[in-house]
């Protein structure tokens, strides 16, 4: 295979380090594993109809523009989220003849492709004309299989890793130092956008419930972007002087946190896979998440602690049980371990390179 061009609508810069990080650690073990790699992506986060639309019609120009120059260097299109990335995948599939490939992560499924007929009728286009689809969970998986009537075998579940040797188990107490975090208070912390799809009203709602029943200082670390302003402001009556939000970081600078950290809450109302609950675990961090989605398969079988969704009550109860229970027991390692040794991100990229062999002609040549 001589290039692959990697398409995606996230894709992270030094101003937006948390846009799309995983496409970018994918693209970097791809070609740590020897794959020539190019990409075409949009790095741009802002919101609104206008800036949207701007944003879109610049990548795609400049996406169809690299097709056209590449046509005959491209072997294959790597889209990540079905739509919109899916539509430039195949429009080059068209124009050129470029086979592609489509990564779902859950939101182009569960949302995207309910915002309009049109856009549905678009997803399943992109799905059926792609060559191979990877779901990142086996409830996604399904539920394209069902809901798009995609073939079983056309569906690959693969996740997008964790790279092990950068989210590493560390001293808590030395982390917190270097951090300047009190040694005494349990902290609970979040890491992601400050949306309500991420059930953070809830996690708000649940730890001021919890902190009055804990027996020691408690504290909540919700590290995200928080572009949602309206939103945001929306928790203001839910926020004491307990919880700290900090900007998204740097994953080098993002581990100390997870490491500094006592538990880590991932609350969403869905969740394609869930791979920052995988990079929590990777850190030695419990997890409490809800039972949807990627997250049941991922933390299902002892690896976390999983919680009836947009339930703040149970969240609540379920945080102070973790207060209350030493971690040797409130975390099962063994199953922990299970789930990092599948999801770890060598094996995650052989899978995608596999998968690229058997569904493209001359994929021996990788």
């Amino acid at each position: 295979m001589k290039k692959i061009l990697v398409i995606s609508n996230m894709y992270p810069t030094s101003n937006h380090l948390s846009f799309g990080i995983f496409v970018k650690n994918q693209v970097a073990a791809l070609k740590e594993a020897g794959l020539d790699v190019d990409i075409a992506v949009n790095t741009n986060p802002a919101t609104g109809k206008k800036n949207t639309i701007t944003k879109y019609l610049k990548w795609g120009f400049s996406t169809l523009m690299k097709g056209f120059k590449g046509r005959k260097a491209y072997d294959v299109t790597h889209a990540h989220y079905v739509f919109p990335s899916g539509m430039l995948s195949l429009f080059l599939k068209k124009l050129f003849g470029i086979p592609f490939f489509v990564t779902a992560h859950g939101g182009d499924i569960e949302r995207m492709a309910k915002k309009s007929p049109r856009i549905r009728n678009w997803t399943e286009s992109i799905l059926h004309e792609s060559e191979h689809i990877i779901a990142v969970g086996p409830v996604l998986a399904q539920q394209i299989e069902q809901d798009f009537n995609i073939a079983q075998e056309k569906i690959s579940v693969v996740s997008m890793g964790v790279n092990r040797e950068v989210f590493t188990k560390g001293e808590q107490a030395v982390v917190r130092k270097k951090l300047q975090l009190a040694p005494e208070p349990f902290i609970f912390l979040f890491v992601g956008n400050v949306i309500k799809q991420k059930g953070v009203e809830e996690l708000l709602q649940a730890f001021q419930m919890m902190k009055t029943k804990a027996d020691r200082p408690v504290e909540l670390v919700i590290i995200g972007s928080r572009r949602d302003e309206n939103f945001v402001q929306s928790l203001h009556p839910f926020i004491s002087e307990e919880v700290r939000f900090v900007d998204p970081l740097k994953q080098t600078e993002l581990v100390e946190w997870f490491q500094a950290s006592d538990v880590f809450v991932l609350p969403s109302h869905l969740e394609g896979f869930g791979l920052v609950a995988l990079e929590a675990l990777a850190t030695d961090t419990p997890v409490i998440a809800s039972e949807v989605g990627g997250l049941v398969s991922l933390l299902g079988e002892g690896a976390g602690h999983l919680v009836e969704p947009k339930n703040a009550i149970a969240l609540s109860e379920e945080l102070l049980r973790a207060v209350n229970t030493p971690k040797e027991q409130y975390m099962n390692r063994g199953a922990v371990e299970n789930v990092l040794a599948i999801h770890d991100e060598k094996n995650i990229t052989a899978q995608c390179i596999e998968i690229y062999k058997s569904a493209i002609k001359g994929g021996e040549g990788l």
